[in-house]
């Protein structure tokens, strides 16, 4: 990295790409960013649209005054460039847009005390004309939410919007339980294939299957036992279960793994839930 006479330098250097690195001071930049202080702390980067559209994403934090002097230089330094201002320039396009949607929320949230009300109407406009720049130079959707919250002009639309988020936010939950199970069940055939040593447990169950060369028991959180362990455990479920089941069973698995729950539906044993239909599924193949 090359050393420059000062953090002036080092930004001009940067905006008109000079060179792929300059350091003065606590300023810097690597190829396409430039930072203060560490690279936790990122200024500026350039970037470019599928088009060959240049521009320079400039961060709206905040930390430290000396911080805050490196982006004002910077902001200098680049004033001739095509400047898009975001809240973070690391984070991906929905955080920002979810980063700028809550922005407005807070700032149509005091619209209720307002003495001026028109000064937070501008302040909305402001944040909304910064994502929609942002958005025209990517040539991305805009969030539905985030238009919306940028049409509101009193306290009314404000709880309407609230609403309206709650039900997006619920929807938008179920569809991603929904492609995680799609998922899931995909990757459960690779599993029981052993195709994979590992499934995490979108369903918040977990699942068996024999490792025929071992005799042996595998979870898909990958832990492993004997067979013989297994059809002991089977037995113990099935006496359980004609009492009535149990929940803190006082009961343990291998001598170190608490058997905390036998129900009708599962049974849990340490970190792992494990359905009945599995368990019985299991050992229908077994011939227990």
């Amino acid at each position: 990295m090359e050393s420059v006479n000062d953090i002036y330098a080092v930004a001009h250097h940067w905006a008109n790409r000079i060179g792929e690195g300059a350091k003065a001071s606590n300023l810097f930049f690597e190829q396409e960013k430039i930072y203060s202080y560490g690279r936790h702390f990122l200024i500026a980067k350039h970037v470019y649209n599928e088009h060959g559209g240049h521009a320079v994403l400039l961060t709206e934090r905040t930390y430290s005054r000396s911080t805050s002097a490196h982006v004002n230089i910077v902001r200098r330094a680049s004033s001739h460039l095509h400047l898009l201002n975001v809240p973070d320039p690391d984070l991906p396009a929905e955080e920002l847009f979810e980063k700028w949607y809550n922005r407005i929320k807070g700032i149509a949230g005091a619209l209720d005390n307002a003495r001026k009300p028109q000064k937070y109407l501008l302040d909305i406009q402001a944040v909304f004309e910064r994502a929609k720049h942002y958005a025209d130079f990517y040539g991305f959707a805009m969030p539905e939410i985030l238009i919306k919250a940028a049409e509101i002009q009193n306290t009314a639309q404000y709880f309407e919007l609230l609403q309206q988020e709650r039900e997006l936010r619920k929807a938008q939950e179920k569809k991603a339980q929904a492609d995680a199970l799609k998922v899931q069940r995909l990757k459960l055939k690779i599993w029981r294939k052993f195709g994979i040593d590992y499934l995490p447990a979108a369903d918040g169950f977990d699942y068996l299957r024999f490792n025929k060369e071992k005799q042996s028991i595998e979870t898909s959180q990958k832990v492993e036992f004997p067979l013989a362990a297994g059809h002991q455990l089977y037995g113990l479920v099935l006496a359980t279960l004609k009492k009535g089941g149990c929940r803190d069973c006082r009961e343990s698995f291998l001598g170190r793994y608490s058997i905390s729950q036998i129900n009708k539906r599962f049974i849990r044993v340490g970190c792992h839930k494990v359905s009945l239909t599995e368990i019985q599924s299991f050992a229908k193949k077994q011939g227990w």
